[in-house]
């Protein structure tokens, strides 16, 4: 590791896109399918459920949005990675790196976010709240609101 506080892997292990691709050849089912969803992450959702809520999963995991092999591929492993997780949603919103649209298209009135770019992207469209991770401890901005995991997210949503 040469960054600690990278948010992918070239950032992380200072690669090129090629290393990239091996990386994830090899470490894909463990770091993406294998992988737990944040504790609490379904008694969340299942929370807003409860309250009448929507939930919307906003996405843009690489290839998503592609029409190939790939894309089909990942929208297939993110479905199955929520549904083991118990994560109910009302719809997966799979777009590029961009997800304003999204958040303008079905009006949501707060996101769960950890993308350094996408919560400053964001913030000026619907309240974020920022789950804390290395890679986004330059976020200070009072209208963010920061969380350590899915129990403090909770704690705040019920106060809304």
């Amino acid at each position: 590791i040469v960054n600690e506080y990278g948010k992918n892997i070239q950032q992380i292990f200072d690669c090129t896109k090629e290393e990239e691709h091996k990386f994830w050849a090899k470490y894909l089912f463990r770091y993406v399918i294998d992988v737990k969803a944040r504790k609490n992450a379904h008694e969340y959702t299942k929370y807003l459920y409860s309250k009448g809520h929507k939930v919307y999963i906003i996405t843009s995991r690489v290839f998503t949005t592609k029409d190939t092999f790939m894309g089909k591929l990942m929208r297939f492993i993110v479905r199955n990675w929520l549904k083991r997780n118990k994560i109910r949603y009302e719809e997966i919103v799979f777009c590029d790196e961009d997800k304003t649209d999204a958040i303008q298209k079905y009006d949501i009135k707060f996101m769960v976010e950890d993308d350094p770019d996408n919560i400053e992207a964001l913030k000026k469209y619907t309240q974020m709240i920022c789950i804390n991770a290395k890679y986004n401890q330059k976020i200070d901005d009072d209208e963010v609101i920061r969380c350590n995991d899915f129990n403090e997210v909770l704690s705040y949503v019920r106060k809304i």
